[in-house]
């Protein structure tokens, strides 16, 4: 056996010995196996309409169904009429054909077989694996597939949700639903039960053995059901809850078993199978099954459809779908049973027992060698760990120091960025002290002048106390974006800092004469920050645009804030230079690369360095008609995304 070491993984292989000992075991047991599971029968083939070739029969039987053609629905709650039910669209479709009545009849499985056993169904609807059971023994054929709107979707497949209470402690995956009551949705949400038994039985849940299953009727209740402790966890169709249940009420479930698939929009707890497939009978003619197919394709077409957030309260109807993959998901292993047991049967007791002697034999030397190398196996594992608990520390300390190194640039940078703006922010503070040397001398003037008028002397005193708080806010401001220490990260508005920033560059704008527009979105949710990074990287973005339009005429500069998408918050710096070239927008966030004649081309790297750090992302590109945007992403916390819900 050898151990190789690589980056945070150990891979482990047997010696070539014993890996020539386990090949020829598993060969031979393949072989072997292979001999004793072969099947000795075939199965039947279906009968389909293409062995029924005779025009005479088929205009007899046109002539017999002329006004009533019957289709046959499977439902484990038979009704009586169609009316209020997703099949109602359908068949209005049917029945615009003057030739044909359509009339649907609601059976479960037992008495759809023995209507197809008697020729009393010309078409049927059904699951698709009911359809796999009943195109064996009848011969029916696959036309269409059911499709449920879903939003702007159409899907044409169908899965199984399992929630439970998300107070519920005990119930985290579907093995711990063994001796619970569940409770399954059937309000027209047309359930396949078989298959529920057999997504059940595939996680060794089995209906009155480990679980006891109900029906619920009305999907309204399914909420309070679980509420009241009547059962443990609700099965539905999935996607069909959040029609009817309140967002609250949705959120107060947990999903068992979470999956998400291309083919559906939603997410499920089961393997997606396809939708319920409509088929016609073996007598059924190709001119009857043409009209049939024209008229239900046609609906999504020519009917106006709403969007939903849910699905819509009627079917529709696509292409036939391939069942290939379901025959071998759900059949293949009871197929495979089925040969092995009439095989094993012409096999005498003799032969069983040799072989069963020959498989321990070989099972007891593959134990031995085992035996023999886990010695080594222990001593190698024991050094690998070492070595990697030594790597893992090596690659920590880096971490630390390169973090250490970033926290060191951003603050010369920062001190860079007040050098360079030394000239604005002695011209702000000179405002404030030379109000507050006016107010002190008019003071003097009028206490020597004899002028006691205590109103006017304090309300000078009071404009001097506010020029002093300004003055000591533009200090403290500054003394704020130069210190060097730890990052703190607190929640702060987004659009506060954007004021803050463009209130500090409000003397640069001036001097460059560059207009400024905010468009801020009002009303943002909160961000977790480092305010000082991020106010670093907005004053780099600022900076850069403005120094981009030094030779522009009329240059303007556009701040604006959005949230992008429901987790996510964009801010974006706009201006209207020359834009960047396409070799240097490549390369613009790369260390030491710099379009300055006087840079050090670390702002940029700094600053993607920082939103990276934040779990955002800072990309630019050029606007279509002139100049070049900046935009960087910060996330919302989880803890605001709920705030926001319960709000």
């Amino acid at each position: 056996m050898t151990v190789t070491l690589t980056r945070n993984r150990v891979f482990i292989s047997f010696t070539p010995f014993l890996e020539l000992k386990t090949l020829i075991l598993f060969l031979f047991l393949f072989i072997f196996s292979s001999i004793v599971t072969q099947p000795i029968y075939a199965a039947p083939e279906n009968s389909t309409l293409e062995n029924i070739t005779s025009t005479t029969d088929e205009n007899q039987y046109l002539t017999s169904k002329k006004h009533n053609i019957t289709i046959g629905i499977l439902s484990q709650t038979p009704r009586d009429s169609i009316k209020n039910t997703p099949w109602q669209f359908s068949f209005d479709r049917l029945n615009t054909q003057s030739k044909y009545h359509f009339t649907p009849l609601f059976l479960n499985s037992e008495e759809l077989a023995d209507a197809l056993m008697n020729d009393e169904l010309d078409f049927v609807i059904c699951d698709a694996i009911n359809y796999l059971m009943l195109e064996k023994q009848y011969g029916l054929l696959s036309l269409l597939t059911r499709t449920e709107q879903y939003s702007d979707h159409y899907v044409t497949s169908e899965g199984l949700s399992v929630h439970t209470l998300s107070t519920n402690p005990d119930i985290t995956r579907l093995q711990d639903l063994k001796d619970k009551n569940i409770g399954v949705i059937d309000d027209k949400s047309s359930v396949s039960w078989l298959f529920l038994e057999k997504f059940l039985f595939n996680h060794g849940l089995i209906a009155g053995t480990n679980i006891k299953i109900s029906p619920i009727h009305d999907i309204n209740e399914a909420f309070s059901l679980l509420q009241s402790n009547t059962y443990d966890v609700i099965i539905s169709k999935s996607g069909i809850l959040a029609k009817h249940l309140s967002q609250d009420e949705i959120n107060a479930l947990r999903l068992i078993n979470p999956r998400r698939g291309w083919q559906a929009p939603f997410l499920h707890s089961s393997v997606l199978i396809p939708e319920w497939p409509l088929s016609k009978a073996w007598f059924i003619d190709n001119k009857l099954a043409s009209q049939v197919v024209s008229l239900l394709l046609n609906q999504h077409n020519n009917e106006s459809n709403n969007s939903h957030s849910y699905f819509s309260p009627q079917y529709y109807w696509d292409i036939a779908q391939n069942y290939n993959a379901l025959n071998e998901l759900f059949f293949f292993s009871n197929n495979i049973e089925d040969a092995t047991d009439v095989e094993q049967s012409s096999i005498s007791q003799k032969i069983q027992y040799w072989v069963s002697f020959i498989i321990i034999c070989f099972l007891v030397i593959i134990l031995i060698l085992y035996l023999r190398s886990s010695r080594d196996l222990n001593n190698k594992l024991t050094l690998s760990k070492e070595s990697l608990e030594q790597e893992i520390k090596e690659r920590q300390h880096a971490q630390e120091q390169a973090l250490t190194h970033q926290a060191e640039l951003a603050h010369v940078a920062r001190l860079s960025t007040m050098g360079e703006m030394a000239s604005g922010l002695a011209h702000e503070l000179n405002q404030p002290l030379s109000a507050i040397h006016t107010y002190v001398q008019g003071c003097i003037r009028r206490i020597n002048m004899g002028n006691t008028d205590l109103d006017a002397i304090v309300n000078a005193l009071k404009l001097t106390a506010q020029q002093a708080d300004r003055a000591g806010g533009i200090i403290r401001r500054l003394r704020s974006f130069v210190r060097k220490g730890e990052s703190h990260k607190t929640y702060s508005e987004i659009n506060q800092i954007v004021h803050e920033v463009t209130g500090f560059l409000e003397t640069q704008l001036k001097n460059k004469q560059v207009e400024l527009k905010l468009e801020l979105e009002e009303e943002l949710p909160p961000v977790l920050v480092d305010i000082i990074q991020i106010e670093q990287v907005l004053i780099n973005l600022l900076k850069n645009g403005i120094e981009s339009m030094s030779n522009i005429d009329k240059p303007v500069i556009i701040v604006s804030t959005r949230r992008s998408s429901h987790k996510m918050i964009k801010l974006c710096v706009i201006d209207s230079g020359h834009g960047i070239s396409e070799d240097k927008l490549k390369r613009i966030f790369n260390p030491f690369f710099t379009t300055k004649t006087s840079g050090m081309g670390m702002g940029l790297s700094i600053s993607s360095s920082i939103i990276e750090a934040h779990d955002g992302k800072l990309y630019a590109e050029n606007n279509t008609e002139q100049g070049a945007r900046f935009c960087l992403t910060l996330p919302i916390t989880e803890e605001q995304l709920g705030n926001n819900k319960n709000e």
